[in-house]
């Protein structure tokens, strides 16, 4: 029995947990692996191109990200929104730069916003969700009704070209890769709940448009809430899409190649964040879905997953949605991705490609820990680049772990997979199994629980090393080192370096020995709202590959100190554990370590030692769990002038 528990403790929450591997596995879809954000636009300021940085600083990191705006863009980066639109747009779109129109209805393009945006996705190796959102000014209706083009032949051209333009970018091959999704939320439109026709219409037009210039490229919606009015309109567009009369073509039907929708955990003023008000309003949409046996087998995303609404509410407006900044996010996302696996792919058989957490609003998160629905807080205020992750980045960071088999975990508790949970998974040789307490109540101090859990049939017989990641209210959680120097307002420098050696994914405990035969045993000790992920992997003679730097930049932090920016090409081995970084001053003789911590696991360093007038050399070594190294990158020279 390998025991995880700190300390003797007596408890009557013990559960007794046991997987066998012998038991048929299912696919691992890493169907999380996608975030997203109000306004394009945003895309290119300096905060949210760091944002990029970090989101792409892990193996196995975010693929897909999902924006309004694309047509609309105005080319002002965040203007609009430091000048008080939340959404960073004008009413009505109106200083929108991508479409324009003369007055003989000839329509020229600017595609230089577009390019800015989606060259940056495509340089951190994610792609796009394309919402063909929101309507060009040259093109609406009217102002009342400027969710509607004036002509939908004017809107096909459009469409038509920005695909083409696309293409001839990034490569057909690539685009194929993407997603094109008719809109966002459009029962948020009293027009279209009271009669959606016009919607359709440009979805059929939408879809012609794009089909017409690569039929392999995948289209679909409608993206609709979690509300009466928007089961009706989601309904109706499922009908018409399998036989309705397709307005593009007048033949019947049109094709759709993936459904979605947007359910979250609750609104803020019903105070508390609830998995089953999610998981209650994707059941309807999929009760639904099941009416429709053509679309058995769809594509189906929910792509708008957050624990609760209204992202751009934080601390000032609703205290309890402090959550935001602490372990409590990362152990709902957790949670959440264990229950699309049990509810959503098991129960209904549901072909889940994408859940997208529309958590990278950067620029909500007004001040330090502002509480609003972002992986990430600004030092101080925004606009700073100076950032700080909040614990939920590192659920990310611990998901990427899992193996891309499932494996099948079963406990007689009535509770378990609901107040706590096991996701077993496999790839190969290496097991990765995370564990989660969680009750979707706020309050920490109650329902610790012990699990006992047993590995039967282990197809493996070998040493092995065992890496024990955590993430609570002790451990990979910068909320919980910034309360402790009693949440200063503008942390000092030292300040700073404290909350960033302990911001990143921690281990629990020391990389373990340990033996694998047929039947493996242990216990642990989960406080609530706690996850952990064990990983075993075998052991290894082998070194890492070489680190490759990627970018370094000398900037200023927030209390004007000097500091360098490095991020290099992370490390892609299972068993890889964390990042040494070494330094050495111009006219020093020899590289001195400047970190060696084991939550270095992700592949971004912030030097805050450096001084004006100095060039200093950097090298970086990879280490994995059996402690073989890598051989030391190639020396790069950064100068502070």
């Amino acid at each position: 029995m390998h025991d995880f528990i700190a300390k003797e403790i007596e408890m009557n929450n013990s559960y007794d947990v046991n997987v066998d591997l012998s038991d048929d596995k299912k696919s691992l879809k890493k169907f999380y692996n996608a975030v997203g954000y109000a306004n394009t636009d945003y895309t290119y300021t300096e905060p949210t191109k760091k944002m990029y940085d970090y989101l792409s600083s892990f193996n196995n990191h975010f693929q897909y990200v999902r924006m309004h705006n694309i047509l609309t863009s105005h080319g002002k980066g965040d203007y609009y929104f430091l000048h008080g639109m939340d959404y960073g747009n004008p009413e009505n779109y109106k200083s929108d730069c991508v479409v324009s129109m003369d007055d003989n209805d000839n329509i020229s393009f600017n595609w230089e916003v577009v390019d800015k945006v989606y060259d940056i996705l495509v340089e951190h190796n994610m792609r796009p969700i394309v919402e063909t959102v929101y309507m060009p000014y040259c093109l609406q209706k009217s102002q009342e009704l400027h969710f509607i083009p004036k002509d939908l032949n004017l809107w096909y051209k459009v469409l038509h070209e920005f695909v083409i333009h696309l293409q001839n970018r990034y490569g057909k091959e690539e685009v194929e890769k993407w997603y094109f999704e008719i809109w966002n939320e459009p029962d948020g439109e009293k027009y279209w709940i009271d009669d959606p026709s016009t919607f359709f219409a440009m979805y059929d037009y939408m879809e012609y448009a794009v089909h017409s210039v690569d039929p392999l490229i995948k289209v679909g919606g409608p993206a609709t809430k979690q509300w009466s009015k928007a089961y009706e309109i989601f309904t109706s567009f499922l009908k018409h899409c399998s036989d309705g009369l397709n307005f593009a073509t007048g033949k019947f039907g049109t094709r759709i190649d993936f459904i979605s929708v947007h359910c979250k955990g609750g609104h803020p003023e019903f105070y508390n964040p609830s998995s089953d008000v999610m998981f209650d309003s994707l059941k309807i949409y999929l009760d639904i879905l099941k009416k429709f046996p053509k679309y058995e087998n769809i594509e189906f995303f929910n792509d708008e997953s957050d624990i609760v609404w209204e992202g751009n509410q934080g601390i000032n407006k609703k205290s309890w949605l402090n959550f935001r900044n602490t372990h409590y996010a990362s152990g709902f996302t957790c949670k959440m991705v264990n229950k699309y696996c049990d509810i959503v792919e098991d129960i209904y058989n549901v072909n889940l490609s994408l859940v997208v957490s529309d958590n990278c609003h950067l620029q909500w998160e007004r001040f330090l820990f502002s509480g609003n629905r972002s992986q990430f807080t600004p030092l101080v205020k925004y606009p700073s680049a100076d950032l700080l992750k909040k614990p939920i980045f590192n659920a990310y960071v611990l998901l990427s772990h899992l193996g891309n088999e499932r494996l099948h975990a079963t406990c007689p508790d009535k509770e378990f997979g609901e107040k706590f949970g096991v996701l077993p998974t496999i790839k190969d040789n290496i097991l990765s199994i995370m564990l989660w307490n969680f009750e979707d109540g706020i309050e920490d101090d109650i329902n610790d629980r012990i699990l006992n859990i047993t590995l039967k049939d282990m197809p493996f017989k070998a040493k092995y090393k065992l890496i024990h990641y955590r993430i609570d209210k002790d451990h990979s959680n910068s909320y919980s080192i910034w309360k402790l120097m009693g949440r200063p307002d503008k942390p000092s420098v030292e300040q700073i370096k404290s909350i960033r050696e302990g911001e990143n994914l921690e281990l629990y405990q020391p990389v373990k020995d340990i033996y694998i035969d047929k039947k493996v045993n242990f216990k642990l000790l989960m406080p609530m709202h706690a996850v952990s992920l064990l990983l075993f992997v075998p052991e290894n003679s082998e070194k890492p590959e070489k680190s490759t730097l990627i970018k370094s930049k000398v900037e200023r932090g927030i209390n004007g100190n000097l500091q360098v920016f490095l991020k290099w090409k992370p490390n892609v081995e299972d068993d890889f554990l964390y990042y040494r970084l070494l330094r050495r001053k111009e006219g020093e003789s020899e590289f001195k370590i400047i970190s060696d911590n084991t939550s270095l696991n992700t592949s971004i360093y912030i030097d805050m030692d450096v001084k004006a007038g100095c060039c200093y050399y950097y090298k970086i070594i990879s280490i994995n769990a059996s402690m073989k190294e890598s051989n030391p990158s190639d020396e790069f020279k950064i100068t502070i002038i």
